[in-house]
């Protein structure tokens, strides 16, 4: 991607280029999601409506992420190398144009999740309750499920009223310390009731979502790639130990029941120890027979002999994925760090004006940027990593209420309310995903490769510099000086920086994801408090596991545990 000497792509060229990126994402995201759903369902069964509903639903969730690296690609297009802007966005009403129409996809796409989540989502997994695999759909199962629905409605207008009502801080007043912090970002500071209300209503929904991020995705992010090193236990070996054991079962309850033939003709009961002892030897025996049904249908599965060849591959995976695991930790600590250093306080939600210092990843995002699409393949690549550490999480863990396991996530196997269960949890994650990677790559995502010109009497040459997108700027020499001389008699020495909230008015474009979230820690600052304290409960949480999972022994197929899944289907 260059953005010098093309004036003659014009904007509608632009519009069309991401438009069709956009619409191809939207493509991989469904099949992606399509393979996730299947994964863990299994066969395709008679209960097409929950998995349909599922891989919509998680579609429709990914759209607000997928529209991060568009905001991003359209703020740094709209500079050059020397910190001016391009023809086409020199007007500052084309910027607010373009602005406001990715301002409203926004909207729009966060909107089409809450109501997934709200209707769509809670109709299908209470009309499913009642229904047996005999009797089909029943007219009877619509009106419980339009109640249960209606309730869940009721849940989210009562959280947009809350927003209605919830005072929030008002615009800076002139000469104020706010008005110094956020003097560039007045206008887009104002917003409607009804935006408050809705970004309220969102906070508190992306709360429940940054949690189970915590809960979930920092238990995945470290049990899954340890697990393909370490390798699954072969479903063969396995299948011989539960048959063996199977063998051991039937042989003691044949002798308790011998012992019950030779008992007494006046007794008729057996001892208390030996009634509880066969009462856990048959459970024990109905569980064993289970896991064995469920062994021989992994031995069948297409998949199954992959798995076995691909041993090399999978440990390939599992060191990938920790490096990956490791670079998001050290780069969030990072983020942590400077945030308590340099950011504004938690009476503005630890919002952070200027990046210091670049993390890891941030710094190649912002390399990777110079040519388009990299850097979308790249953020996509770590939303899939979460998502995917998410699903090892909720295999581990379930899903219910602390120590209580009351949906099992299991491959092929799922049952069709637990799978409607995970998708809500999942595009809870989803609407969270954005918000934390404004914590991974905070330059990235608030500015994206823009510079301006700076007077060097103001600004220190030594600023560490930002790595431009522009293929010819490792040939530029004096990498931020722009010229040198008198310019007006006020300047002797101009240089080109990386934008920040330090920028003079109008020289800096932020992206609509970080002019979102930045309104969020402004008006309703304990909200933008309580992300940042989750953050570090997170990076804890990454540790924690890390140490119990390194020294935890491998978990062996003679161990074998079978939780029934807690749903009537």
């Amino acid at each position: 991607m260059s953005h010098d000497g093309q004036a003659s792509f014009v904007p509608q060229n632009i519009g069309i280029l991401l438009t069709l990126v956009f619409f191809i994402y939207v493509l991989l995201s469904a099949m992606f999601f399509t393979f996730l759903v299947r994964y863990i369902t299994g066969k395709l069964s008679a209960e097409r409506v929950p998995t349909v509903v599922s891989i919509v639903a998680l579609t429709v969730a990914s759209l607000p992420t997928g529209l991060i690296p568009i905001d991003v690609f359209v703020v740094g297009y709209m500079k050059n190398s020397s910190g001016q802007f391009q023809p086409w966005a020199s007007d500052m009403r084309d910027r607010h144009d373009f602005s406001t129409t990715l301002l409203s996809a926004y909207y729009a796409s966060y909107i089409a999740t809450l109501f997934i989540t709200f209707v769509i989502i809670p109709l299908a997994f209470f009309f499913h309750k009642t229904e047996t695999a005999s009797s089909g759909r029943s007219r009877q199962n619509v009106l419980p499920a339009l109640c249960y629905t209606g309730l869940s409605l009721v849940i989210l207008v009562v959280l947009l009223a809350i927003g209605g009502v919830v005072p929030t801080r008002d615009l800076p007043t002139p000469n104020s310390t706010l008005e110094d912090q956020f003097r560039n970002m007045v206008e887009d500071l104002k917003t409607s009731e009804l935006e408050d209300m809705f970004s309220f209503a969102l906070s508190i929904i992306r709360i429940v979502g940054i949690t189970l991020i915590t809960g979930y995705v920092g238990v995945g992010m470290v049990l899954g790639p340890i697990t393909h090193i370490r390798g699954y236990p072969d479903p063969r070996t396995e299948l011989a130990c539960v048959r063996n054991r199977r063998i051991g079962i039937e042989r003691e309850i044949s002798d308790i029941q011998q012992t019950r033939v030779r008992m007494s003709p006046g007794v008729h009961q057996l001892p208390r120890s030996e009634a509880i002892r066969l009462l856990s030897l048959e459970h024990e025996d109905l569980d064993l027979r289970e896991r064995e049904e469920q062994l021989k249908e992994t031995i069948k599965h297409w998949l199954s002999p992959f798995v076995m060849v691909c041993r090399p591959t999978q440990i390939c995976a599992g060191i990938v994925g920790l490096l990956v695991g490791l670079l998001i930790f050290v780069s969030l600590f990072m983020t942590n760090i400077l945030r308590a250093m340099y950011s504004f306080g938690e009476s503005v939600g630890y919002l952070m004006p200027t990046v210091e210092v670049l993390n890891p990843l941030d710094r190649f995002a912002l390399f990777i940027q110079r040519v388009f699409p990299l850097d979308f393949i790249v953020l996509l690549f770590l939303v899939t990593f979460m998502i995917l550490a998410a699903t090892s999480g909720f295999q581990k863990m379930g899903i219910g209420i602390p120590w209580i396991k009351t949906y099992n996530i299991s491959p092929w196997k799922t049952k069709s309310r637990s799978l409607l269960v995970f998708t809500a949890n999942l595009v809870l994650i989803l609407l969270a995903v954005d918000v934390l990677l404004l914590a991974l790559l905070p330059q990235y995502t608030t500015y994206s490769s823009q510079h301006y010109v700076a007077c060097a009497e103001n600004k220190s040459l030594a600023y560490p510099p930002l790595p431009t997108p522009l293929p010819d700027s490792a040939i530029q020499g004096e990498a931020l000086v722009l010229s040198r001389g008198t310019r007006d008699g006020e300047c002797s020495e101009t240089v080109v920086i990386p934008c920040d909230w330090t920028a003079p008015e109008d020289q800096c474009v932020m992206t609509r994801i970080a002019v979102l979230w930045a309104r969020v820690c402004y008006k309703t600052w304990y909200f933008g408090a309580i992300f940042y304290c989750i953050t570090w409960i997170f990076l804890i949480v990454i540790i924690l596991e890390g140490c119990v999972a390194t020294f935890r022994p491998q978990h062996t197929s003679s161990s074998v545990t079978i939780l029934p899944d807690l749903e009537s289907s």
